[in-house]
């Protein structure tokens, strides 16, 4: 379709009437005003609406000429501008190209130019033998053909199939057409478009005629359908109907994820039904690295819970501590006490509940690494500040983490003051600003062993005389930030802030607290809080002026310059209020903890029980006991309440929940006390009882050749469906155990699936072992599809393949894989020459180098093979030669390979 015209998308749905194809052509004459159509004319409601339209023209005499017959090119100028109309545009080499061959592209006649290059393309024209025949007569059934055609390329369907499921009317002439014509004119019958019973389709069409056919044509009714429905999120659609149209649909109900949903919905007054699908990418791991010897970087694509972080990460073969999780929630971080040294060691990351919605998790990440650490650490920087001419305090930043032997700054040795991960403090020595120093760290050693004998830097002095400043501001009614831009000196800063500092409009003190160092500011950040709960008393807003003493220093012991400054407090009389709640459950889908949040930090409080603090009822109107064994706590500062079951519990459906005043204070001066308030815990409905999953570690692969399975709970075995011994319930690396044989315990509990001989073909430490669709013994519950890397062994016998005569001592054997032997050759071999079982023995091998699956054997005596017809070599015994992998086995028996 290398000439279809490109299509403007349409954005209003709407009916195809003739108002609606109006285009830019001012028509000569209305056709209220044509002379010879009267207003009694049958056609000319029909003319007057095309004429508007712009579809087709009168003459500049004020005439019509309804009754003149109706040529080839006039037809292709209507049904051009009509499909142009509706969005189709004007062929851009309408004026080089020509469509037919008596239609030239420089013809006078341009608007039939390109009308005639716009019909072709879209199909409604085809000519005949490449000609258009413009200036002949059309025909009835020529016309029904056309508009047939051009309403297809309008609307997508044809008015034959419009017309399907209408009951036929009579056209008694019918035989008389072409038989291509026939469908088309019983259309127009059935529609409506043609309402006489004798179609005449030999018979040419009158203007008036055309005008009543096309316009009628324009008004068919064509069904909408939905072309397209697409998700855009969980409860919008971005739907494009049968005309092109489309329209933004917002539905009442949140889509699933990732899961086709039959929905409904109405546009323009109409219900319209969808499949759709809302694809979101499931949140993953988006790598797993090791980055300095015994640190582990765990990477996702979104942020994960931070309740939900413990015991997920494992690296086989290495021992990880507690995780801790980035701030954007993107990163987890954990560290190995010993240097992680691994070869083909499974790394497997348990799905995560994700921050966005604690019921979506990431996926299972399984994969292989290989590390080991055989970087010697080095300095990575050298830093040394003063506020005067010299130092005596140097810190060296290392690559990663090592212990240092010994420690020097321009050749003097210096005393390793702290050591803090990377990070050394050297003191003792002293060093001046303004010149070059060198700092020398000795049998540097990380935690794999690496050492550099001597790692070595020079560096600078930085001269910092700069006083710090501060900045003051309310941080509650009864507490002031103090914020510094420099690291002070902590003893010094709440030496100076204590109490007595803070002024009251008078400069009478107020009692305060001594300032406090707010954690990870980098001891930049205090808070001084006022303990007179009289401040108040008399106004709600009150300023008071802070004295900041000249004692103070920052880190290096620049003076901060002595000042006052203002500040305003306001008077916090606004009670707490809850603003949500959130619903953490475990993977049974039983509740864990239930967390009701607040606008504003409140004081801490511990042993809440819930059954005293909240009434709870049921959807049946009835007091439920159901979350009254919760017990609540709240953390200093905290926006949030914390109850928690001691053993989860399946709770499901709504629970409105009222909770009693005073269920939690803010930290005001004059604490306010929440009122009495109401929530509804939706914890919709539980997972259901029909799914049961396996431990992990369900997999044992204690010997070669045999899995044992364990069930938590007694399943199926035998011939039935959802057996635990159907081979088709378990795969290995994806590949169907084919061969292997399966037993069930006692107890129904274990599986034991003995591998055929040859399964696996080479030793692998992370196979992914998959079993799913066994029932249990009941038949209600099914194993939720369970995965775990197993550690196989190769189990298939090396196999001769061939032998090759080297010389009349020599013969090389090859096998399908890589081989060992040991011990003699002469029990293991038989040669045969021309039948017979020869007295020489193969008594000698050694593989051959580069062929790891090649034996090059030497025999007992020489044997001159030129004299002989056939030579043959005979596996008898396979104690000798075994292959490479940890189960070292031995050679397939009774193998006999020719070798002449």
């Amino acid at each position: 379709m290398a000439n279809q015209p490109k299509k403007y998308t349409k954005f209003v749905a709407a009916a195809a009437t003739a108002t609606l194809v109006a285009s830019a052509i001012v028509p000569v004459a209305s056709a209220a005003g044509f002379s010879d159509v009267a207003d009694t004319n049958s056609h000319a409601v029909n003319i007057n609406a095309l004429v508007d339209a712009g579809i087709i023209q009168g003459y500049p005499d004020g005439t019509f000429k309804p009754n003149q017959e109706l040529t080839r090119g006039q037809v292709v100028k209507m049904l051009g501008k009509w499909v142009e109309a509706q969005g189709f545009e004007i062929p851009a080499d309408y004026a080089t190209k020509a469509r037919f061959n008596d239609v030239a592209v420089d013809a006078k006649d341009q608007e039939l130019v390109k009308y005639a290059a716009l019909v072709a393309d879209t199909g409604v024209f085809n000519g005949s033998n490449g000609a258009l025949n413009a200036s002949g007569k059309i025909t009835r059934e020529n016309m029904a053909l056309v508009l047939d055609r051009a309403f297809k390329a309008i609307n997508d369907t044809t008015l034959v199939e419009l017309a399907t499921e209408i009951e036929d009317v009579k056209v008694a002439d019918l035989a008389t057409a072409k038989a291509e014509a026939r469908e088309a004119i019983q259309a127009l019958r059935d529609l409506g478009i043609t309402v006489v019973e004798n179609f005449n389709p030999k018979n040419t069409v009158t203007r008036g005629q055309f005008a009543s056919f096309l316009n009628k044509t324009i008004n068919t009714a064509v069904e909408l359908t939905v072309k397209e429905a697409v998700a855009v999120d969980a409860k919008t659609l971005n739907v494009t109907l049968s005309d092109d149209s489309t329209h933004v649909v917002a539905l009442e109900k949140a889509l699933e994820a990732n899961e086709a949903t039959k929905v409904t919905f109405t546009i323009d007054g109409k219900e319209y039904t969808a499949t759709v699908t809302f694809k979101v990418e499931a949140p993953k791991v988006m790598s797993v690295n090791i980055v300095d010897g015994v640190t582990v970087e765990v990477k996702f694509s979104e942020a994960v819970l931070k309740s939900d972080i413990n015991n997920k990460v494992s690296i086989q073969g290495t021992t990880l501590d507690t995780a801790t999780l980035s701030e954007d929630g993107k990163t987890l971080t954990l560290n190995s006490a010993t240097a992680i040294n691994v070869k083909d060691a499974a790394v497997v990351v348990e799905p995560i509940r994700t921050a966005k919605d604690r019921l979506v998790k990431t996926a299972k990440y399984v994969s292989v690494v290989t590390y080991k650490d055989e970087v010697a650490p080095t300095i990575a920087s050298v830093k040394a500040t003063t506020k005067g001419k010299a130092t005596d305090t140097v810190v060296v930043t290392l690559t990663e983490a090592a212990t240092v032997n010994t420690a020097k700054i321009n050749g003097q040795e210096a005393t390793i003051s702290k050591v803090e991960g990377k990070t050394i403090t050297l003191t003792g020595v002293t060093v001046e600003a303004g010149k070059s120093h060198t700092v020398e760290l000795f049998n540097v050693v990380d935690t794999a062993g690496n050492k550099s004998v001597k790692a070595s830097k020079a560096f600078e002095v930085s001269v910092d005389t700069v006083a710090p400043t501060a900045t003051i501001e309310a941080a509650g009614d009864n507490t002031i930030l103090v914020t510094f831009d420099k690291s002070m000196n902590v003893d010094s800063v709440k030496a100076a802030l204590v109490n007595g500092i803070v002024k009251d409009e008078l400069l009478g003190a107020v009692t305060s607290d001594t300032a406090t160092v707010v954690e990870k500011s980098d001891n930049k950040q205090f808070l001084v809080e006022l303990k007179d709960n009289t401040i108040f008393a008399n106004k709600d807003s009150r300023t008071f002026t802070v004295v900041l003493g000249g004692t103070m220093t920052d880190a290096l012991g620049n003076k901060f310059a002595a000042t006052t400054k203002s500040v305003t407090l306001t008077k916090d009389a606004v009670k707490p209020v809850a603003t949500g709640y959130d619903i953490i459950v475990d993977e049974a889908g039983k509740v864990e903890e239930i967390v009701v949040e607040f606008n504003e930090a409140l004081a801490a409080k511990t042993g809440i029980n819930f059954g005293d603090i909240a009434t709870v009822v049921n959807a049946e109107g009835k007091v439920d006991s159901t979350l009254n064994t919760l017990t609540g706590s709240v953390e200093k500062g905290s926006k949030k309440v914390s109850f928690k079951f001691a053993t989860p519990v399946l709770v499901e459906g709504k629970l409105a929940v009222t909770f009693n005043k005073e269920l939690v204070t803010d930290l005001a001066l004059a604490a306010n006390k929440s009122d009495a308030f109401n929530m509804t815990f939706d914890f919709g409905t539980a997972k259901t009882s029909t799914e049961f999953e396996m431990a992990a570690g369900a997999f044992d692969t204690t010997t070669a050749d045999t899995i044992k399975v364990t069930f938590p709970e007694a399943v199926k075995g035998g011939a039935v469906a959802g057996s635990a011994t159907d081979l088709a319930n378990y795969t290995l690396d994806g590949k169907a155990l084919t061969g292997a044989t399966i037993t069930i315990s006692a107890d129904n509990k274990v599986a034991t699936i003995k591998l055929a001989e040859g399964t696996i073909t080479a030793d692998n430490k992370t196979a992914v072992m998959k079993v799913s669709n066994v029932q249990n013994l009941a038949g209600t519950k099914t194993v939720k599809a369970y995965e775990q890397t197993i550690a196989v062994q190769d189990t298939k016998a090396p196999e001769l393949t061939s032998a090759v005569i080297v010389d009349n001592e020599t013969i090389e054997l090859t096998y399908n894989e890589a081989v060992q032997f040991g011990g003699t050759f002469a029990s293991d071999f038989s040669l045969i020459v021309d039948g017979q079982v020869s007295t020489v023995a193969l008594s000698n091998a050694a593989v051959v180098a580069g062929k790891e699956n090649t034996l090059r054997v030497t025999l007992s005596a020489p044997i001159n093979f030129s004299l002989v017809d056939t030579v043959a070599v005979k596996v008898i015994d396979n104690a000798s030669v075994t292959d490479k992998g940890e189960r070292k086995n031995a050679q397939k028996l009774n193998i006999e390979v020719k070798a002449k």
